[in-house]
């Protein structure tokens, strides 16, 4: 290509639609390189942008496509935005690539009417934003589909289909792409890491307070045994803290901020109410747990009829609390409770029999909501047996035996290490977390609004 052809292109480009797009300089674009631009809408190259023969762009009504300073795009590539697709700076799109933030609706009575002639558009399009972020190569014949973050540095693999969010310094291969290899390297500081809120609603169990004074943990002004210290705050620990902490370990690249509404000695009327008041505070959650019903069950146990929830209002309570928190989390879960050790007021099997009840209408309330629920009964039970203890004979181990509980209902320090590996296991097997960082995709017209204003 000459220079002459070079400045005929963009020349032609710019003749044609004016204010709508915007190129910088030093960029090479093939003669046939085809701009679709809709009314509303614009594209945008950096500097030094190379655009390879047979590539269509195509921003559709109000979307913007914006490619970054020496970003290269190879032959036959097609990108199509109805909301925003960003492509940054030293990224590389190889031949034949599509690039889509859109797809058609599923064809059913809320997006159709019998009326309408049968078209491929006439049940309408769902988009959100697509994002690859500086230096990511993308090679031939990939598929990128719409919601997808693509992080620095990070390769996609030949005839990939990008479903989910890739993390940055990574290669990812198959159909749908998932992640084969890491490989450490320089970001770009003024990239915003990806934000996720979490939301944890229920007992003493999610709430998890540790007396603590900072001497404790500095290890070089720790008290001598015997010294008398003060206890100057509470620190929430357990299982949710471990759970965060893993998280932010093993997805360096995330922020990850947490919003923890347990209450010791909740039943489900307590943490019915504590949604309802997070809610009222603009609670929104991009994923929330809900765990519930331990209190409900020991406090009938306990005498304390009072306080004590029978199963009929629990079942009301949690639907109730499912209900409210599904229209403000992206995605939601129920964590069962697990069964009570030990505790010489009580008749304890008879109360795990009851608790048994009450998780069985927590597994189906949540089946009913269409959300997922987390059994960790069995996992409990199996390592408790494991260290000595009798689910028929319940008693408190003898000092320095092992066990699940720390005063037979709430979690040791290995009852909070189960929970969080089970958590923990079930999240990544439905690669919750890699969900969140793909955009959710919605209707066209509500896409429009929300993703490119």
């Amino acid at each position: 290509m000459t220079d002459t052809d070079t400045i005929t292109a963009i020349d032609r480009i710019r003749d044609r639609h004016g204010e709508a797009v915007r190129i910088g300089t030093g960029c090479d674009i093939a003669n046939d390189v085809d701009l679709i631009i809709d009314h509303d809408a614009t594209i945008t190259l950096g500097n030094r942008v190379s655009i390879r023969r047979g590539t269509t762009l195509q921003a559709n009504d109000g979307a913007h496509i914006v490619l970054g300073d020496d970003v290269a795009i190879g032959e036959n590539v097609v990108i199509s935005a109805m909301t925003r697709i960003h492509i940054g700076r030293g990224a590389g799109i190889s031949n034949m690539v599509d690039i889509h933030d859109h797809n058609h609706r599923a064809r059913t009575h809320a997006t159709i009417t019998a009326a309408e002639p049968i078209t491929p558009w006439a049940s309408g399009f769902e988009a959100a934003p697509i994002r690859i972020e500086p230096g990511a190569i993308v090679s031939n014949k990939v598929t990128i589909t719409a919601g997808v973050t693509i992080g620095q540095n990070a390769r996609i693999g030949a005839n990939a289909v990008v479903t989910a969010s890739i993390p940055p310094n990574t290669t990812a291969v198959g159909m749908p792409a998932r992640v084969i290899a890491r490989h450490p390297g320089p970001l770009d500081p003024e990239q915003p890491h990806p934000q996720l809120h979490m939301g944890w609603f229920g007992t003493s169990l999610m709430e998890h307070y540790e007396a603590h004074n900072p001497r404790l943990s500095t290890q070089a002004d720790l008290p001598r045994i015997g010294e008398q210290i003060e206890v100057t705050e509470w620190r929430n620990r357990g299982y949710i803290h471990a759970l965060i902490s893993h998280w932010r370990t093993r997805y360096p690249w995330i922020s990850f901020t947490s919003d923890n509404h347990g209450e010791g000695g909740a039943t489900s009327r307590d943490v019915l109410a504590n949604i309802r008041t997070a809610i009222d505070g603009g609670g929104r959650w991009d994923l929330t747990a809900l765990g519930v019903g331990i209190n409900d069950v020991w406090r009938h146990h306990q005498g304390r009829l009072r306080e004590a929830v029978d199963i009929d209002e629990y079942d009301t309570n949690i639907r109730a609390a499912l209900d409210l928190l599904t229209s403000r989390t992206r995605r939601l879960i129920v964590i069962g409770e697990p069964p009570i050790g030990w505790d010489p007021s009580i008749d304890v099997p008879a109360a795990n029999t009851d608790l048994i009840g009450y998780n069985c209408r927590a597994r189906r309330a949540a089946a009913d909501a269409g959300v997922q629920f987390i059994d960790i009964w069995d996992t409990v039970v199996y390592a408790a047996t494991c260290y000595g203890w009798s689910p028929t004979a319940p008693t408190a181990p003898a000092a320095r035996v092992p066990s699940v509980w720390s005063d037979g209902v709430h979690l040791s320090e290995l009852g909070d290490e189960l929970l969080r590996q089970t958590i923990d296991q079930h999240v990544t097997d439905y690669r919750i977390i890699d969900d969140l960082l793909t955009l959710e995709r919605l209707d066209r017209a509500t896409a429009r609004r929300i993703y490119t204003r």
